[in-house]
């Protein structure tokens, strides 16, 4: 604070006093002012105050009526803190608009603050609600754990450092805002894909057994049937040499036994069938064809 006069007087001094308070202060004018200077304010040094001039002249002293009086706040200026996000249990990405968190995955929010003051708390200000959540500052920060964030957790969030000093309370500027993002988990994706491999996996032999298991059905389905396309064809053209049968008989019989070549691999080998449909028809008929009966039968067909 300056102290100054209008005067022909020179070579006085100017004094500086608190009006409610236990501060003065006198210094020898270099001309026709004075400089006050605090080195260390506190709240102590917080008030109105106001000088006076004194001179001698003549061996006489005189002093100048009390100036106006100048008022002194004391505030404290925070530093303003900063604001970080960890997950500590991973799902922590960060993308082109800045952190990203899996759904489901814990965070914490960490303000910090440089070490100016002990003590004190910071809020947490979550952007685009009323919700704020405080806790004391533990060396010179504070961790805000949200356990499994959803959807209603992703927005903006900044930090306020609030402290005390001599009963009165100040409070820092917001941090820059942090704008977390909240992603969907891939967990039920990945286990929706390896249950439905799984079913395929099942699925397929069963699907293999099924059409195989109708193959084969198929098959004895089809060789009972040309049993009995033998039996009716001996029965109308077996009386070639007359009643009581011949060996054109047993000759129809093998001929409409053989089965096509495309109903013939269903689960088991060409040959094996037509051996076995020959046997069914030598059964059928008690009777075991001969090379004579083939030889009857060429000269037949020609």
């Amino acid at each position: 604070m300056r102290s100054s006069i209008s005067t022909q007087h020179l070579g006085g001094t100017f004094t500086l006093q608190q009006l409610s308070g236990s501060f003065t202060e006198t210094k020898i004018s270099t001309g026709t002012s004075a400089l006050f200077t605090i080195p260390q304010v506190d709240f102590i040094h917080e008030g109105a105050y106001y000088c006076r001039y004194q001179t001698r002249v003549s061996s006489r002293e005189f002093t100048s009526p009390q100036s106006d009086t100048v008022s002194l706040s004391v505030i404290v200026v925070l530093v303003q803190p900063n604001i970080s996000l960890s997950a500590p249990d991973g799902g922590l990405f960060w993308g082109p608009q800045g952190p990203e968190v899996t759904r489901g995955h814990s965070l914490s929010l960490i303000c910090s603050t440089e070490p100016q003051h002990q003590g004190g708390s910071f809020h947490l200000i979550f952007d685009g609600s009323n919700r704020t959540r405080t806790q004391l500052a533990v060396n010179h920060s504070a961790s805000f754990y949200i356990p499994e964030p959803d959807y209603s957790h992703q927005g903006s969030y900044s930090c306020v450092y609030e402290v005390t000093v001599s009963s009165r309370t100040f409070k820092s500027t917001h941090t820059a805002p942090l704008t977390v993002t909240i992603k969907a988990s891939l967990a039920p994706i990945i286990a929706s894909g390896v249950i439905s491999g799984l079913f395929l996996l099942l699925l397929i032999p069963a699907i293999l057994y099924l059409v195989k298991k109708k193959c084969l059905s198929d098959t004895n389905t089809h060789t009972i049937q040309m049993s009995n396309v033998a039996h009716s064809s001996a029965n109308t053209y077996g009386f070639r040499h007359g009643p009581g049968g011949s060996p054109d008989e047993d000759e129809n019989i093998y001929m409409n036994t053989v089965m096509p070549a495309d109903q013939r691999d269903c689960g088991k080998d060409t040959n094996g069938d037509l051996e076995e449909d020959y046997v069914n028809a030598e059964e059928l008929h008690g009777s075991t064809a001969t090379d004579n009966d083939y030889e009857e039968y060429d000269i037949y067909e020609n």
